[in-house]
């Protein structure tokens, strides 16, 4: 695989979150790159892909806790690579987004 491609457990950061996490991989696509598993637009289920970013700086913060981050990343990742299928779905690329619907952007570190 070319340099560039996205494996599991490469950290990603929201924008409107506090935290960096890993996004994650559960079950592989079958394609591996020095040893880990590429990861594919499908791959952005939250709490399976995409764990919370700590706090939401686009929830309101009251009450208290209320602004806990729960991604909310109903499609697929953009800007994945068109010409290289992981899985049946284009591979995530270094520039790939995933859009959450409380206003974040979810972008690679």
């Amino acid at each position: 695989m070319a340099k560039g491609y996205m494996t599991a457990m490469a950290m990603i950061r929201c924008n409107a979150g506090l935290n960096p996490v890993p996004l994650l991989l559960p079950v592989g696509h079958g394609v591996q790159s020095k040893g880990k598993p590429l990861v594919n637009a499908n791959d952005h289920i939250p709490m399976v892909n995409i764990l919370p970013f700590g706090i939401c700086r686009n929830k309101p913060a009251a009450p208290p806790g209320a602004n806990v981050c729960i991604p909310v990343t109903p499609l697929a990742w953009t800007k994945g690579d068109t010409h290289c299928f992981v899985g049946g779905a284009p591979a995530l690329k270094k520039d790939s987004c995933l859009t959450c619907m409380m206003g974040g952007s979810i972008k690679f570190e």
